[in-house]
């Protein structure tokens, strides 16, 4: 209907003009009572549906046509700066994002991920949480990302870890570190990761934080400032794992904030934005519980 509208807008009828049409004139035009050539409105509305229809045909064939180009010319084509229309990256990414839900052609993605770069392991970062490949394929590549010196790859490696339920010894270990992590959002996104594992993950995890798991190996001249960092990495190790456990239990997020003004409150505003998902893990494992104790 906008098509119509633009083509007749011009005619600036009110409700009490009216448009009478004409028989054909011996020329083979048909006039309208107003001295408006029907005829030629006509034919500019079809000129403007056939533009109209053309242009939904090529962006559709634009879409479609992605399947025949490899993955890696694909990403190519989105960062070379060259303006292929507004809506080539999303159809674009859309394509390589199923691909890599899939596992195919993964190594692009693999091969951002272990960039020297930052900003192309940051890049290949949100491409992963955005896909969400299959862990079995990635689970010895984004454990990197947990040692990355840029804390938004150390955060979607927790976030990937999350959606994906990959576990493991060693993926513990990194949480553990990221647990402790400077960059209080990379901390917050750990925590909530605790309090949506399973209980025998979770288990595992809190034995492996509470005996010195993540922590780091300060070297100081002064045997006080080493024994004081440890002593501090210690208590924020067991404050994580008492949030994780008081949420897990079905505690709210203002009540612990209440009783633990250590805790930096930017970890209870992020953690406080994630309530409605960690109320639903809590009734999650309650029903698992009731389903496994039967009537």
């Amino acid at each position: 209907m906008r098509v119509t509208n633009r083509v007749f807008g011009w005619l600036k009828l009110d409700s009490s003009q009216s448009v009478r049409r004409q028989r054909v004139t011996s020329k083979g035009r048909r006039p309208f009572a107003l001295g408006i050539d029907i005829d030629g409105v006509v034919e500019k509305l079809d000129t403007c549906i056939n533009q109209n229809v053309c242009g939904a045909t090529t962006a559709f064939s634009m879409s479609s046509d992605f399947s025949a180009h490899a993955t890696g010319d694909l990403l190519q084509m989105i960062n070379d700066g060259e303006d292929r229309g507004k809506d080539f990256p999303y159809y674009a990414l859309r394509t390589v994002f199923k691909r890599w839900r899939k596992g195919i052609d993964l190594e692009p993605l693999i091969q951002l991920l272990q960039s020297e770069k930052s900003s192309e392991r940051q890049r290949g970062a949100w491409y992963l949480d955005e896909a969400d490949p299959p862990a079995d394929l990635m689970a010895n590549v984004v454990i990197n990302l947990a040692d990355d010196p840029v804390s938004n790859c150390r955060w979607r490696f927790v976030a990937y870890v999350t959606n994906s339920r990959l576990y493991s010894d060693a993926i513990a270990d990194r949480l553990a570190a990221c647990l402790l992590d400077l960059d209080l959002y990379v901390r917050a996104n750990t925590i909530f990761w605790a309090v949506v594992a399973n209980d025998k993950n979770f288990a595992h995890f809190s034995e492996a934080v509470l005996t010195g798991a993540g922590t780091m190996l300060y070297k100081f001249r002064n045997p006080e400032s080493a024994g004081f960092w440890r002593d501090s990495e210690r208590k924020r190790a067991a404050r994580g794992i008492e949030i994780a456990q008081r949420l897990r239990a079905g505690e709210l997020v203002a009540s612990i904030r209440e009783s633990m003004p250590e805790e930096d409150s930017f970890s209870f505003d992020k953690l406080a934005s994630l309530s409605h998902a960690i109320k639903r893990a809590v009734e999650r494992r309650a029903a698992e519980a009731g389903a496994a104790t039967g009537p």
